[in-house]
């Protein structure tokens, strides 16, 4: 029984782990992208359809992976623990941030793909980040405040 419950343990972290991991690569991609956009291209803006999907594929491509990695791994480790245990607060408000981020950086790509560049898709998705990233630290915090208890040993019939 307590191996059992070693693998599920080990399972859910395996889960926060791939959710940690998206949020890096995403933080990686916004990097990158602000790098490009404020420091070695601050005055380029792809000029026609065809550019513009190159600049999307390249310079915003690890930005994308990680939001969809972000929603994949937050809807997996949802699964999960909803088949072992209470699902709680924090795998559905780091999911809905991820969904919050897909709508977003897929509406901003849209724009882009328009010509026609709108700041308010790009904010929807850093609000989006901002909820996942918020709803992993409470994780945490919560599972460190766990882990923290005593464990009790099982009373003998």
């Amino acid at each position: 029984m307590r191996e059992h419950a070693q693998h599920l343990d080990a399972r859910q972290q395996r889960g926060w782990s791939w959710i940690r991991a998206a949020i890096i690569v995403e933080i990686v991609g916004l990097a990158i992208d602000a790098l490009w956009h404020g420091v070695l291209s601050p005055e380029v803006e792809p000029g026609t359809h065809a550019e513009m999907v190159r600049h999307l594929l390249t310079v915003h491509l690890v930005l994308y992976v990680g939001v969809v990695l972000l929603v994949v791994s937050t809807a997996w480790a949802l699964v999960e623990r909803a088949r072992r245990s209470g699902i709680g607060a924090a795998l559905p408000g780091a999911l809905a941030g991820a969904a919050v981020q897909l709508g977003g950086e897929v509406w901003h790509a849209y724009s882009h793909l328009q010509l026609r560049p709108n700041p308010v898709p790009e904010l929807v998705g850093f609000v989006g980040l901002a909820l996942a990233i918020a709803a992993t630290v409470a994780s945490a915090r919560g599972a460190r405040g766990i882990a923290l208890e005593p464990r009790r040993a099982p009373r003998s019939p």
